[in-house]
């Protein structure tokens, strides 16, 4: 198993849009991808694969 880690601590540097592409290109090469958002905002990246996070009653804000 490998882990990938996208970090900096500024915004707007595009973290997320490499994170759901480098994810996506893996998954066409039939590789397993688990993508964790952990921006408290849980926005882009959680609603760019289709899940509502406003719906979700555990997330990782609550675990932090």
């Amino acid at each position: 198993m490998k882990i990938i880690a996208l970090i900096n601590q500024k915004g707007g540097v595009g973290k997320t849009t490499c994170a759901i592409n480098i994810g996506a290109g893996l998954n066409k090469l039939n590789k397993h991808v688990l993508l964790i958002d952990v921006d408290h905002q849980a926005q882009f990246l959680t609603y760019s694969l289709g899940v509502p996070a406003h719906e979700l009653k555990n997330t990782v804000y609550e675990l932090f």
